[in-house]
Parts: structure tokens; sequence; C-alpha cells
């Protein structure tokens, strides 16, 4: 068997490493959020066509914890809908120099918070039954910074092109690996948080993380270099959100927006595992279209293809409504994910022209 065969064998490999205990909690323990001082802040800019489901889920909780949505001047009807629901609503002050936009829009939202737990949730974020109470729970076996990927809901097979970038974020967080016990987590998921509000206070507040586009990755830095531990789970049964529903265009700009600087940010040796796992779909694509190309025999090549799309699969059902058939068509979600990293790019570091919702980033 030749070589490199082998060598696809091994970037697959790594993939079950690197989620080797891949799965979502089960059996919570519950508990009551009104014995607890709890403050849920949203930043929100221009979000009038995301935030919605989140205003709706958060209704059985307005008389159990604070409720804050932290507008980010937006240009939309963020502030009007947001207020309908009688949640309260922060107007940032002037942003100060050398802060990004969410940093500072949190920064806020955490100055008007009476809460001793923090709960940041991204707009476009969903609620599952009892979420709130989980999110809590799972908070308090150890009252350390918590991240949650949210489950990823989908509704079109556009959307799903994001499959490779929804298992890579999972990946990069080292939550999931085959010695997780022994390893420290690398990634905090910026969608679902949640901390002591002190905690915030050391440690977000440092430059290194409000001069940052990606303030998630940073931030769970900020608590290592501090001596805090840091958790990250996915967020299956608990919070779902539904990323780009406006489709390919948003999704281009939105994962372009940042997804070469995370590449960079998570470190040199977990980039270079997360490299080599997603070299193994396209060296897959590579000794099928060989082995048909030159009439050799299709057995190995074909079950290579197939195991590759498969381990797809059993990942990304974990983390998103994907569908079956991505064993099979795995290829067009390579060369999306391939067209939107290089655009990312060079859109950062050759044009340095980033920008999202309006806002150099």
């Amino acid at each position: 068997m030749p070589f490199h065969y082998y060598l696809t064998f091994l970037f697959i490999i790594i993939g079950f490493y690197l989620l080797f205990s891949l799965k979502p909690r089960k059996n919570i323990k519950p508990i009551i959020l009104k014995d607890h001082h709890v403050s849920v802040i949203i930043p929100a800019r221009n979000e009038a066509l995301r935030i919605q489901p989140l205003l709706e889920s958060l209704i059985q909780y307005k008389d159990d914890v604070e409720i804050i949505i932290v507008d980010d001047h937006s240009e939309d009807d963020t502030v009007p809908l947001a207020s309908s629901y009688c949640y309260q609503v922060v107007i940032p002050k002037e942003r100060p120099k050398g802060w990004k936009g969410k940093p500072w829009a949190l920064d806020q939202g955490v100055s008007h918070a009476k809460g001793d737990i923090i709960i940041f949730l991204d707009a476009d974020t969903v609620l599952l039954k009892h979420g709130l109470e989980k999110i809590v729970s799972v908070f308090l076996e150890t009252n350390t910074p918590l991240s949650i990927q949210p489950y990823h809901q989908m509704k079109t097979s556009v959307e799903r092109l994001s499959v490779f970038f929804n298992v890579l974020v999972v990946m990069a967080a080292n939550s999931y690996t085959l010695f997780k016990q022994k390893l420290t987590p690398r990634a905090f998921f910026g969608p679902t948080q949640v901390m002591l509000k002190q905690d915030y206070l050391d440690s977000a507040t440092d430059p290194s993380v409000t001069s940052q586009v990606l303030e998630d990755i940073y931030l769970g830095k900020a608590f290592l270099k501090n001596g805090k531990r840091i958790r990250s789970m996915i967020g299956k049964n608990i919070v779902s959100f539904r990323m780009y529903p406006e489709g390919f265009k948003d999704m281009l700009l939105g994962f372009g927006k940042n997804f070469a600087n995370g590449a960079i940010a998570i470190g040199a040796f977990q980039a270079i595992l997360l490299s080599l796992w997603i070299s193994a779909p396209y060296a897959s694509i590579n000794i099928l279209l060989t082995s048909l190309l030159t009439q050799g025999d299709l057995l190995i090549p074909a079950a290579i293809y197939l195991i590759f799309g498969l381990q797809l699969y059993l990942f990304s059902r974990q983390i998103g409504n994907f569908k079956i058939s991505i064993i099979f068509l795995y290829p067009l979600h390579a060369i999306f994910f391939l067209y939107v990293f290089i655009y990312s790019f060079f859109r950062i570091y050759i044009f340095k022209n980033n920008s999202w919702k309006g806002r150099k980033v």
C-alpha cells in the first residue's frame, strides 16, 4: 500500500484523538435560579433579524435573573425590539481607544450587572428547555469560567457547508481529547460563556483581551495566565444557534472575518494537529480521484474516502443538525472551507480590509 495511504490514515486517527470523547452532557442536576444572583448579558449590533428567538426563550426567566441587552450602536430595530420585551437596554459609553466593539459592549453590560454570576449570550443563540438552569448548574460544579459551543441549527444546504468550521472550533478547545483529564483546555468559545463577575473583572479588561477581534480565545488565555482553569463543552440539548441564515455571503464574511486569525490564536501545537486533520479530506479525495483516473484498484481508496466521511458525520451530528449525506458529499464542504480560509487570509493579512456589520475589525 502506498505511503500516502498510511499518512491519510494517520490524519484521520488524529481526528479520533482530538474528539475521542465528544458527546453532550446528560443528567445535569437541576437548580433553582432564584437561589443564585445571575445576570444575563447580550451584546447586540444590528441583530433585529436574529435576536427575537433568544428574547422569546428568555421570557420564562424574567423573574429569576437579570437580563441586559447591550446595544452596540445598532442601525436597525434592535433597540425597539428588545425594549418591546421590557428587558433592560444599555447604550454603551464612547468606546475607548484600543478597545474592539464586542469586548467594550460586554464590559458595559458587566458595569450595569448586579449579579455575582455573569452569563454572556450572543444574539443568535436560543436557550433550549431548562437551558439556563443547566448552564448555571454545570458552572456551579467548579465555579470556574465555562464556555459552551451552541448546537448549530441549520435550515438550508448552504448553511451546512459550514461543517468543517464547526468541527474545528470544537477540536481547538482540547476538551474532548483522549487525554482530556491531563490536558489544559486551549479555547474558550464565544457564543455562550458563564463566569463569576469578579473573575471577569480580574481578567477580561486586560489589553490583551480588549484589543482582539477574537476576544473569546484571548479571554480564555487571560484566565489561564492568571491561574484560573477554564472549561468548555458542546451545547447540544442546552443552547443552540443559527449562525448565518442570510446565506452564502454572510457565511463568507462571518467565517472570513476571523478564521485565519483563529488558526494562529489557538497555539502552535494545537494548530498543527488541526492542520493535519483538515488535510485528511483533501488527501482522501485525491486518493480516490487518482485511482479512478488511473483505473487502479478502488477498494482501499473508496474505503479511505468513506472512513473519513463517516468520521466527519459522527463528529458533526453532535455539533449540529448535519445530514448523513455528508459521508459522501464532504468534498463540497472541503472546497468551501478552503475557499473561505484563503479569502480570510488575503482579506486580513494582504489587503488588510476586514469588516463586519459595517465596522472595521
